[in-house]
């Protein structure tokens, strides 16, 4: 199935009283990677987080943030006053010292960090990985569900494109059929333009105009083309990650086409060749976001 590598969820979870969020996000990208940002205090997890991320993630590059409430605005703070005194003390002693003027203001005292204290949590404190891991769970599966949907908008438009050039490559195919006989008599007639018609060796002009054949005949091609949009068709309905595949068969498609268009000298095929190369490099941008 085809899954875009494009994608956001959300979640939200309590860790140590506090509220907190998960977002991820993911856009296109050639290997898995991975940029997880989260608080200092639940820096330990880092790695489990990671492992959990390669477990619902196979290719793109995904940001996780993780965001919890500042317990200082839900927490009352500790006021160490003896601290704030002997700072106080200390400073005035400084303007003595050096005689520096002024007045010891509050906000002095602010960039002393010591003073101001959080309440000391329990020493048995609770286990924030079961909730933490469900929250970045249940983001990555919004995410996904996000990149499914997606997935399947890109799946369809492949498909039609597909259909689009399996259905030029059919004109082209008839049309060079048609063509061979004609080149044959304008062959013919050319050389006939140039000699007299008891002059030509008719075993010489046969085997040019068979080798003519040879260089104009693009049945090979054709039938490399129609294999490999079939190939391309069967690992967007078969593969878990065909991405990969998917580009690759592009690249051989577009050497298919490109032969195809220098073989034919033909107005009519060269215009039906463009169509084919446009509607595959639009599929080629899309392929580019596809996981």
């Amino acid at each position: 199935m085809v899954r875009s590598m494009t994608g956001y969820g959300k979640s939200e979870c309590m860790l140590d009283d506090a509220p907190c969020t998960v977002e991820a996000r993911s856009v296109n990208g050639r290997y898995l990677e991975l940029s997880v940002k989260l608080p200092k205090e639940y820096s330990e997890h880092e790695g489990r987080i990671r492992e959990v991320v390669r477990e619902h993630v196979l290719r793109g590059s995904v940001n996780l943030y993780i965001r919890r409430e500042d317990l200082a605005e839900i927490t009352p703070l500790n006021v160490d006053v003896e601290a704030a005194r002997h700072y106080v003390d200390a400073l005035r002693t400084i303007q003595t010292e050096l005689g520096v003027g002024g007045e010891v203001r509050i906000e002095h005292l602010t960039v002393f960090p010591s003073i101001f204290q959080r309440p000391l949590r329990s020493a048995e404190r609770p286990d924030v990985w079961p909730s933490l891991k469900e929250a970045v769970v249940q983001a990555l599966t919004a995410m996904n569900s996000m990149r499914d949907m997606e997935g399947k908008d890109l799946s369809r438009d492949l498909v039609t494109r597909c259909e689009t050039i399996a259905s030029a490559l059919e004109i082209v195919e008839k049309r060079s059929l048609e063509r061979i006989p004609a080149e044959r008599e304008r062959l013919r007639e050319r050389v006939r333009q140039i000699l007299d018609e008891n002059a030509i060796d008719e075993s010489r002009l046969s085997l040019e105009i068979v080798l003519l054949s040879e260089k104009l005949d693009i049945t090979e091609e054709c039938v490399r083309l129609r294999s490999h949009i079939k190939h391309f068709q069967q690992y967007m309905a078969t593969e878990q990650q065909p991405g990969r595949k998917l580009n690759f068969l592009v690249q051989e498609m577009n050497r298919e086409i490109n032969t195809i268009g220098s073989k034919c000298n033909d107005a009519d095929i060269a215009v039906t060749v463009v169509t084919m190369k446009e509607e595959l490099e639009r599929i080629r941008e899309q392929i580019q976001n596809v996981e």
